[in-house]
């Protein structure tokens, strides 16, 4: 109570007497004032951090208790436990100290790297080493910091900062950011920075450079022979260059260096040569010198533990005592070195004056207890996700690429097969390249199965792709292990045999042991997200622009990386790495679940992109009441959504092709209509629907027989027979003629005599007839073969039985009135189903995702997947509004701006959000504004079109303002 008093006492007499000073005035007056109130004990005290482990040990918890009592320390290196466990203990111990302390970790890929199973960890520094942009380890470090101030943590004994030029380094590997100098420096600063604005102090280490060297201080010295020029160029540069930009700590090395002291086994940690003469004087750096830890063998071996190393240590220039393996001893032989004058209180107090400054500078001026409610959830938030996923498809690098492969470009003329090494099951590379391909998928242990070496040579060499992801441990111990000879040469005969990609999910140094493959990815880390970017990189759905950190061989060099532009695909990525928030998109759930509840449909698929990523995708209940759950590649019948999915797109096409004007009329396409009143309407007038087109015609009615369970044998048939060849449900065949008669009735139906906005499917029936004339081929074909089968579109198609089982389509209807069975696999527009389920304003069925990736083919204005299927220019006219019209464009339809009309969008959307809806209860939006896409498929139809639930509840427009309500403000 009473050290809480004086320190309350302290900071008060502070506060009211620095009122009007400037920021270091007030920094000088709390660091005197404090100072001036210590006795030498308590200045000694402020030396030493000891190590502390966060485990809930009772009796530890009372002996660290007691050395703060007793020795006053100056802070406490925190080792393993559990994050709860450790603001526990820092509470504890932080509200007995008077000055308060410093609260450090070794937290270089964040706090994962101590707290593995609560906490997370981030990339590693090599990764780090190969992105471009320092600002993504800027926004990391800021990431770390705010983790560890949630844990009471305030000292970050990162960043590695050492150059590893040495491919046998135990200890450094990947904790370097590689083996350039000014690279390690950009990097380094970057993540220091980021550290310190969050209020951490940063450590960097171990100066003069642990890069290369083949042997762990924490076992042995390790001795270092360059030239004090070669050291000045790599290991020292980028000390030099941090020390410039205000480093506030740097960590000495146990290192043995002849070139700087040529004492015998003399540590860098130890010398005054190397602290004093170089760091401080001829680097001229004035921040905290801390060393390594003093328990370590490399100290401890030569030195002992009786406390020397520790005070020799100070005596050399060093500021921090960092872990002693004995604090009492350690304690009392500095306190003996000031009593008889070895050390001057001159020079104690140099440095406690440093500890109290840098104490400052994170506001270690008085004692805050640091909450345990939310820390959980707040370190293992997806913001901090998102960054993870953004350094790692930076970091990607294309080692090498002969063949002009990557990314892949050409999906639907190629079959594609992949192995993951070292797997037992499907890994998430593999899941990941099921979304762009139709991949057989292959997982090989060789070590386990040496027999398989043939037979799955001959399995993956039926391929004309092959992938093949090399998961590794990590570890520089394994390297023979897991990239051993047999696959080495297995990969070497693969090559030989078909296109072969190979990417290397481990450290680049085993990069050495591949020199024949001509198709080489290296992503570094072997985990779940970094086996995402890969797979999505590989395709094209983000710029590769990565660079090898470190050299692993003469063939692969540092700086090696093969710049390749985006292909504009459709990606997979957290909310919060394009500004929205996950946790709002999940407030979808609740309004979807509430929706299958009131059996407003059986089921749904939701789909929501941002900036080129799909960010939300669900399925949500049945197919039908009971029948299979959705999946997210269930096929739906998108009803009118046809019209900007096939029609629309395909006459944006033929307009750039200059085989279609929109100002032209409907009888400069479509023969033999010179002498009926739709000769002379104007297909952009058509399209937008102001052309005085009614809905809709008269199509089954007529075929129906009154009250009865069977069709009228004068049109249908059980069984396709002579004439009877029209499918239009499940064992039901129209009469072919027939179709000639529903084309006499669309040309001869009346016109309105207004040309006010009407929404007519007549009008996309016309231009399904413009089109075929115009191509000469059904526009089923011609959607099929410009659009879907090259953007690489697996479920999305006319007459989808033709291609898929029956239980994979959601079904439409029971129909009681007039095909008389469940729509299952057929169009559920009537009309449609006459024309052999072949429509220009309906026909059309696909998944919520694949509609999402035609919708995004319109956001990247015309460009998907490296092809320029509709220009720029094109895309825009077409989604601009009709001059007659407050909501339509050609073919699209569009925020409705007029308020007194019924709204079809979200009224957060922007005016020139453009898109369609569908009778089964889809809806397809996109926003440029925003760069937003919202897809829902629905067979809110199914079991009868009659129920309106749907749509009085308005779940459509519901859903679409979530969306609006996640972008983060």
């Amino acid at each position: 109570m009473l050290k809480r008093i004086l320190s309350l006492g302290l900071v008060l007499f502070c506060f009211d007497y620095v009122l009007g000073q400037s920021y270091s005035e007030r920094e000088d007056t709390w660091v005197s004032s404090t100072l001036g109130s210590m006795s030498v004990e308590q200045k000694i005290g402020q030396l030493f951090i000891i190590r502390a482990y966060s485990r809930g040990d009772k009796l530890e918890e009372q002996v660290i208790s007691k050395y703060v009592d007793d020795y006053h320390l100056g802070g406490l290196c925190f080792f393993q436990g559990t994050p709860l466990n450790q603001i526990a203990a820092i509470n504890t111990y932080q509200s007995r100290s008077l000055v308060p302390m410093f609260l450090g970790i070794d937290a270089e890929y964040g706090l994962g790297m101590r707290f593995p199973r609560d906490a997370m960890s981030f990339p590693r520094q090599t990764t780090l080493g190969a992105i471009g942009d320092p600002e993504l380890i800027y926004e990391m470090g800021r990431e770390i910091g705010k983790q560890c101030r949630a844990v009471g943590i305030n000292v970050n004994f990162a960043p590695v900062v050492d150059v590893n030029n040495n491919a046998n380094n135990p200890v450094i590997f990947d904790r370097s950011f590689g083996d350039s100098p000014t690279n390690v420096a950009s990097k380094a600063f970057a993540y220091m920075r980021g550290l310190e604005e969050e209020g951490v102090l940063a450590v960097i280490k171990h100066f003069p450079g642990h890069g290369d060297t083949n042997i762990d201080s924490h076992e042995e010295l390790p001795r270092i022979n360059h030239s004090k020029i070669r050291l000045d160029e790599v290991e020292l540069f980028p000390f030099r260059t941090l020390a410039i930009q205000g480093a506030s700590a740097i960590m000495m090395g146990h290192l043995n260096v002849p070139a700087l002291d040529n004492k015998p086994n003399i540590p860098s940690s130890m010398s005054a040569r190397i602290i004093r003469d170089l760091l401080r004087n001829d680097l001229s750096y004035n921040g905290l010198i801390v060393t390594d830890a003093l328990d370590m063998k490399a100290i401890t071996k030569y030195y002992g533990v009786n406390g020397v190393a520790e005070a020799e240590a100070f005596l050399a220039g060093n500021d921090i005592l960092l872990l002693p393996e004995n604090l009492p001893k350690a304690f009392a032989t500095v306190k003996q070195y000031v009593d008889n004058g070895k050390i001057t209180i001159e020079r104690l107090n140099e440095s406690v004056t440093r500890i109290l400054r840098a104490k400052y500078k994170i506001g270690l001026t008085y004692n805050v207890v640091v909450p345990q409610e939310g820390f959980s959830n707040f370190i293992k938030r997806n913001e901090a996700f998102a960054i993870k996923q953004k350094i790692y498809e930076a970091a990607l690098t294309i080692v090498s690429d002969n063949e002009a492969a990557i990314p892949i470009v050409n999906l639907a003329a190629k079959s594609f097969g992949t192995l993951s090494i070292n797997v037992h099951t499907t890994s998430m590379f593999q899941e990941r390249i099921s979304d762009f391909v139709s991949a057989s998928h292959y997982q090989w242990m060789p070590s386990n199965n040496p027999s398989m070496y043939n037979q799955m040579l001959q399995t993956l060499s039926q391929f004309e792709t092959v992938i093949v992801g090399i998961h590794t441990s990590g570890k520089k111990s394994d390297f023979a292990k897991d990239l051993n000879n047999e696959t080495i040469r297995f990969l070497s005969d693969l090559n030989k045999r078909t296109k072969l990609i190979v990417v290397l999910f481990g450290h680049p140094y085993i990069l050495a042991k591949i020199t024949d493959q001509d198709n080489v990815i290296c992503a570094y880390e072997n985990n779940e997200l970094a086996q995402d970017a890969a797979a999505q990189g590989l395709f094209g759905v983000f710029d590769i622009k990565g660079t090898l950190p470190v050299s692993a061989s003469s063939q692969w060099k540092s700086g090696i990386g093969h710049t390749r532009k985006s292909l504009d695909r459709l990606g997979f990525s957290l909310p919060e790495q394009v500004g929205m928030s996950s946790s709002k998109l999940n407030e979808i759930d609740g309004i979807a679940k509430d929706m299958i509840a009131q059996s407003a449909t059986p089921g749904a698929q939701i789909l929501v992109t941002r900036h080129g990523r799909v960010v939300y995708q669900k399925p949500f209940g049945v197919l039908s009441a009971a029948g299979r759950s959705v999946q997210n590649n269930t096929i739906y019948d998108v009803a009118s959504i046809t019209k900007i999915l096939a029609t629309t797109a395909t006459a944006m096409q033929l307009v750039d092709e200059g085989k279609l004007d929109v100002n032209a009329t409907l009888s400069t396409y479509i023969p033999n209509i010179d002498t009926t009143n739709k000769a002379n309407l104007i297909i952009e007038d058509v399209m937008a629907h102001v052309s005085r087109l009614p809905g809709g015609i008269v199509s089954y009615q007529s075929t129906v027989l009154p009250k009865s369970q069977s069709y009228d044998s004068r049109y249908y048939r059980y069984s396709q027979q002579e004439d009877f060849i029209v499918p239009v449900a499940n064992n039901m065949f129209m009469k072919y003629n027939y179709k000639d008669t529903l084309w006499k009735s669309i040309l001869s139906v009346p016109l309105r005599s207004s040309d006010s906005y009407r929404y007519s499917d007549v009008g996309f029936m016309l231009m399904q007839r413009a089109i075929e004339e115009i191509t000469g081929r059904r526009i089923n074909e011609y959607s099929f073969d410009n659009f879907y089968k090259p953007m690489g579109l697996r479920h999305t198609s006319y007459l989808p039985l033709d291609r898929h089982p029956k239980e994979f389509i959601a079904p439409s209807e029971v129909d009681n009135y007039w095909r008389m069975q469940t729509v299952h696999g057929h169009v559920h527009d009537m009309t449609a189903a006459m024309m052999g389920g072949i429509g220009g304003h309906a026909g059309l069925f696909s998944t919520a995702y694949e509609a999402g990736i035609i919708l995004q083919m319109f956001l990247n204005k015309g460009s998907y997947g490296g092809i320029q299927y509709i220009r720029p220019e094109t895309i825009k006219r077409f989604s601009t509004r009709h001059r007659k019209s407050s909501r339509r464009g050609l073919g699209f339809d569009m925020k409705e701006l007029d308020s007194g009309r019924s709204q079809n969008m979200s009224h957060l959307a922007s005016a020139n959000a453009f898109g369609h809806i569908g009778f089964t209860g889809g809806a397809a939006f996109a926003d440029p504004d925003k760069g937003i896409s919202f897809i829902i498929l629905t067979n809110r139809t199914f079991p009868s079109q009659r129920s309106q639930t749907y749509n009085n509840r308005d779940y459509r427009l519901q859903l679409h303002t979530k969306v609006y309500e996640a972008i983060v403000k």
